[in-house]
């Protein structure tokens, strides 16, 4: 008796092409994460630096409200940015699933 595993040839393939495609969606939900991330930058930033005037610009100096508004604004940024990301190519790595499993990638 052997303790070796016979995969049929086809499979194997198979295997390593669904591998392959899950590679490059990672590569291009990577790449869509970072932009998000960084469109969102500038915007958060500014949310929160305009947020912090108005709350507390007339209780203390400038150097404070603003540095509270860009720390909150690129702590937001990194949030928001990563969901935006994640969510708008989500489905890249579902059709990779779909195909995997023999089944058609979803057109919509």
């Amino acid at each position: 008796m052997s303790g070796e595993v016979a995969i049929p040839e086809d499979i194997a393939e198979r295997f390593e092409d669904s591998l392959e495609r899950e590679h490059r969606a990672e590569r291009d939900l990577l790449k869509a994460l970072v932009k998000s991330i960084l469109v969102s930058l500038p915007i958060m930033i500014g949310i929160f630096v305009l947020i912090s005037a108005i709350a507390i610009s007339d209780k203390t100096e400038w150097y404070v409200w603003v540095s509270l508004g860009v720390g909150l604004g690129v702590i937001g940024a990194l949030l928001l940015g990563a969901l935006a990301g994640a969510t708008l190519n989500a489905h890249k790595l579902d059709d990779v699933d779909r195909i995997t499993a023999g089944l058609p990638p979803d057109s919509l």
